[in-house]
């Protein structure tokens, strides 16, 4: 069950967990439980993310209102954007945490391979895909680099959920994408997700509507504070209160910290390094909570 308050800034919130996420999700917590958590990270991706993620991957889950029922929802949508599986080859998932869209389009038919810089979502990602009985290939990479992944082999890269702000520069977003064609085979697609950050930019919202689930009979409640640090950069302040039993209750508070970049800026960028027929795809157009940008490589 979910109630939620309001709305999100410039989003509807009913909408957001219909979609199978918050569109509070560019959070990466570090969680001791029952207690106050916090960690802060600076701007650099490669000092801290790691970590960040690495404390975050048994709690990641809790951001959705069911996390299996999610997996299936993105898949609904993500599927029709893609070839058939006999026809588009292998998938790259540069961003999997673990596993929500790689262990959907895996469920769908689809070879798949997914990397993350957390060595602990991996690890949790391939738990995850044993207990459904998936092959899928987990392994630790840096999207920036990818050198772990074959040049010129994938159909398709995919890097969903606003994993691309927390690259710090669009030097460092660049890397990445150019990191993206190097891997694609010819004719092939990537697909980003990520955030509308261009109202997002103007509005400078300061909190975000907090959303409440049923768990069990037990509410969990979820919500966020924002930090502007400049015109870009933002911290996030997330908390997650739960109730324990009839009089408990467990909050943890994570902090993180993003560089918004909107959906046309990626997409400039993705056409300087090489894409061709570069594309911002809408929510309204995609059923998709976040706009996704796509390109092709030549």
């Amino acid at each position: 069950m979910h109630v939620g308050w309001s709305q999100l800034v410039g989003l509807d919130l009913a909408s957001s967990v219909q979609s199978g996420q918050l569109q509070s999700l560019d959070w990466h917590p570090t969680i001791a439980d029952n207690q106050v958590s916090t960690a802060i990270y600076g701007r650099s991706m490669s000092q801290s993310e790691e970590t960040f993620y690495d404390d975050m991957a048994s709690s990641y889950h809790l951001i959705f209102d069911d996390w299996d029922k999610a997996i299936e929802r993105q898949r609904a949508v993500l599927v029709p954007l893609m070839a058939a599986p006999d026809v588009l080859g292998t998938i790259l998932d540069c961003a999997c945490g673990i596993g929500t869209q790689a262990l959907g389009l895996a469920l769908a038919g689809y070879d798949v391979e997914g990397t993350d810089i957390s060595n602990t979502e991996v690890e949790r990602a391939v738990r995850e895909a044993a207990l459904r009985n998936l092959d899928v290939k987990f392994r630790v990479d840096d999207m920036r680099l990818l050198s772990t992944c074959k040049e010129q082999h994938y159909g398709t890269v995919v890097a969903f959920d606003n994993a691309i702000p927390h690259l710090d520069s669009d030097e460092e977003v660049a890397k990445a994408l150019a990191a993206m064609l190097r891997s694609l085979r010819a004719r092939g697609k990537v697909f980003v997700s990520l955030r509308d950050y261009g109202t997002l930019l103007t509005q400078r919202p300061t909190v975000l509507s907090p959303s409440l689930f049923i768990d069990n009979g037990l509410r969990r409640i979820v919500h966020q504070v924002w930090d502007w640090q400049d015109a870009r950069r933002y911290t996030v302040h997330l908390y997650i209160t739960r109730q324990t039993n009839s009089l408990g209750w467990q909050s943890n508070h994570f902090v993180g910290r993003y560089r918004a970049i909107t959906p046309d800026e990626v997409a400039t960028l993705a056409a300087r390094v090489g894409f061709n027929d570069v594309q911002v795809l809408s929510p309204t157009v995609t059923g998709y909570y976040q706009p996704i940008v796509t390109a092709t490589a030549p």
